[in-house]
This record gives C-alpha cells, structure tokens and sequence, in this order.
C-alpha cells in the first residue's frame, strides 16, 4: 500500500504555477460582466455548482441561477471598469486557486452614472483541465 502511494506521488506532474497564474487571469477577464458579453461565452467557465455572493442580496446557487443573474446583469450598459487581482494563489497540486482583488465599475443608471468600488474573492477549481469559476464574493464600500 504504502509502495502505491509512493507511486502516485512520483507520477505527480509538476505544476507550472507562472504558466496557470495567466491563464486564471484571462479567464478573469473573459467571466467579467459588462452588456457586451455574451452569456454562453460567459457560463462556460462557470462550475455547474459554482455560488455567487452579491452584496445586499441572497446567494446565487448554481449555473442556472447564474445564467440568469448574467442575463440582468448585461442589460445594464457599463461606462468605466478598474481594478485588478491583488492575490492571486494556485495550491500546489494545480488544481485549485483563489483570486483576491479590488474593483471599480461606474454604470448607466436612470438617472446618471452610478459608481461602485469594492473588494472581492473568487475562487477556481480546475474540472476535466479546465479551469472554472466555483464561487466569488464580493462587497461595495462606496456606493453612489
């Protein structure tokens, strides 16, 4: 038993964690919402049990509810996006990741430009060598 174990161990590929660092990054900006995206293109980074926890609103359970919580979200025309990842971690079997990082977004709302800046923390996991969204938390510390 222990002799498999090590086996296992030995046939570990080595993870290039650079390499999967910028590939977490495009996919960053290819899950990042604006009403230009395309929600198929969009979804198909998302984890079928993935969870998002917006401010101020219940959880988001599951691609389905995602898929439509994208659907309200591209119907509001974006003006401006900032920010970016302030850390970024991949554990060392290259198969899970975490991404902390700050935003800022300035939207078309009826009335004029609404901004919004916040932190947020989103988490990956990597399902059939595809990387994909599992969960992401985010907050708004100055809403206007």
């Amino acid at each position: 038993m222990e002799h498999e174990i090590n086996d296992e161990i030995l046939e570990m590929k080595e993870v290039d964690i650079e390499a999967e660092k910028k590939m977490l990054t495009r996919l960053g900006s290819k899950i990042t919402v604006d009403h230009t995206s395309n929600i198929d293109d969009v979804m198909k980074y998302v984890a079928e049990e993935a969870v998002l926890i917006p401010p101020n609103s219940p959880i988001i359970d599951g691609a389905k509810a995602i898929r439509e919580a994208v659907k309200e979200m591209i119907k509001t025309k974006v003006i401006s996006m900032s920010g970016g990842d302030y850390r970024l971690e991949i554990g060392k079997s290259g198969d899970l990741a975490y991404d902390i990082g700050q935003f800022g977004i300035v939207n078309q709302g009826p009335e004029g430009p609404i901004k919004e800046e916040g932190y947020f923390v989103t988490l990956y996991k990597k399902i059939d060598g595809q990387w994909k969204l599992m969960g992401s938390i985010w907050n708004n510390v100055n809403p206007k």
